[in-house]
């Protein structure tokens, strides 16, 4: 996918801006490049429950193939300490953000005792903003998906929230159409938030969080795409306990790589197929607040 980044003439504004260039060239998709965020909190010390929650096989699964990863950066120790192979490539845009969050989202995914046989492809999109902030633009998200695309990884895992993007849009529809299956968190800013996304967009599989009583995360957005619910609640990941949709996705993640009927698979086939053995949680049937429920692990990989 070809991007061109332009800074916006003197007297236009962003949405001036992007009218000209449509209307020069109609062909073009031309959007601002919005900023995503992780959707991650500091949690409390409660006890390790997600793999009992999910009915995880004892032992852990093999990877049916490569995981991808858009996050932060990873620790260089983590690979030695899971015994999973970690490839690593930065597309942040300026300084790179701590690698805190990203450490802890592979944690997760290459936990031997999840998966063994891993090989994680982990794209560091975040970086440090003149404002302060630890955030990606659309740009390092969509070279990030090329990326991995090129490296036949079929399965990505996205902890990022931030608002629509048509850009983005575009490199989602780009890479679903080539076979990835996108993981996306469905972000902490509240029961009242307006969508976030990529979760939001609805060839992308959304993932809330709950706790270890199956209660959703007080800060998690609902709506009407979220698709299935995973434990994200005082998840101790990296030698601490952190919570967050963040964390929740990682989980499912893992359950696609971890079953050879969904990788590699059509994403409206995986979302069939984790919401039909998915335990019901809240209302009867799919809501708004856990989608189709708890995703549970396959019974024996």
């Amino acid at each position: 996918m070809w991007m061109v980044r332009f800074q916006i003439p003197a007297p236009l504004d962003g949405p001036g801006a992007i009218a000209a260039l449509e209307t020069i060239e109609p062909t073009a998709t031309a959007g601002g490049n919005h900023a995503y965020t992780v959707a991650a909190a500091t949690g409390t010390d409660r006890f390790d429950y997600a793999t009992a929650l999910m009915d995880w096989p004892a032992g852990g699964c093999p990877a049916q193939g490569p995981i991808g990863m858009l996050d932060t950066g990873v620790d260089a120790s983590l690979a030695a300490r899971s015994g999973a192979e970690i490839v690593t490539r930065s597309f942040a845009r300026g300084t790179p953000g701590p690698d805190a969050h990203g450490t802890e989202v592979a944690s997760i995914l290459v936990d031997p005792r999840r998966l063994h046989d891993v090989t994680l492809y982990s794209a560091g999109v975040i970086a440090r903003s003149a404002r302060g902030r630890e955030e990606a633009g659309v740009d390092s998200i969509l070279k990030a998906l090329d990326w991995m695309a090129e490296e036949g990884v079929r399965v990505v895992n996205v902890s990022l929230a931030g608002p629509y993007n048509k850009l983005l849009d575009r490199g989602v529809d780009r890479a679903v159409a080539k076979g990835m299956t996108i993981v996306a968190a469905v972000g902490n800013d509240g029961a009242d938030a307006a969508p976030r996304y990529p979760a939001a967009l609805g060839n992308v599989i959304a993932v809330t969080a709950v706790d270890a009583d199956g209660q959703i995360y007080r800060k998690a957005v609902r709506g009407p795409y979220v698709d299935v619910a995973a434990p994200g609640v005082d998840i101790y990941a990296a030698g601490r306990f952190v919570s967050g949709t963040s964390m929740a996705v990682p989980f499912v993640t893992a359950r696609i790589a971890a079953d050879p009927d969904l990788y590699p698979a059509p994403t409206a086939s995986i979302r069939k197929q984790l919401s039909a053995s998915a335990r019901d949680l809240g209302l009867p049937g799919r809501d708004t607040v856990y989608g189709a429920g708890l995703v549970l692990a396959k019974p024996g990989c």
